[in-house]
């Protein structure tokens, strides 16, 4: 599915931890994607885990120190995606998809169906797994 037809549909989207980890490291075609979405004002929304998931890859894998990922965060993350609370709630609805998902990955779609969030911007696969969730990453 094109850029521009994804953008008709949606209006509001669910960030997975690699768009944060990508935003973080500088890759373009990542960074390019995010404006466009910024630019054609689709609302952003992501929950603490991504936030946390984010830190440590940046640090495990790319060697960026905490505090550098924790000012990403704080000065761009922050500023444009709204973070959703995770509680007892999305845990119950997680339980529903542990058997399909990563426990984190289930919380993350019980935190979008918690808030009629239906599409998440992800490279991660398994979330086709999800008939309700629409995912949707960069297009080369």
């Amino acid at each position: 599915m094109s850029l521009r037809r994804i953008f008709i549909i949606i209006d509001k989207a669910f960030l997975d931890a690699n768009v944060v980890i990508y935003l973080n490291v500088g890759e373009e075609k990542v960074i390019r994607f995010f404006k466009d979405l910024l630019m054609k004002k689709v609302k952003l929304y992501t929950n603490v885990l991504v936030l946390d998931e984010g830190i440590y890859i940046s640090k495990k894998k790319y060697g960026i120190k905490y505090e550098d990922t924790i000012n990403f965060l704080d000065s761009i993350i922050l500023t444009y995606v709204n973070v959703l609370n995770i509680g007892p709630n999305e845990y119950r609805i997680a339980k529903r998809y542990m058997n399909i998902l990563k426990p984190s990955d289930a919380l993350h779609v019980a935190t979008m169906l918690s808030n009629h969030i239906t599409t998440i911007i992800s490279e991660d696969r398994d979330f086709d797994k999800i008939d309700s969730i629409k995912r949707v990453w960069v297009q080369d």
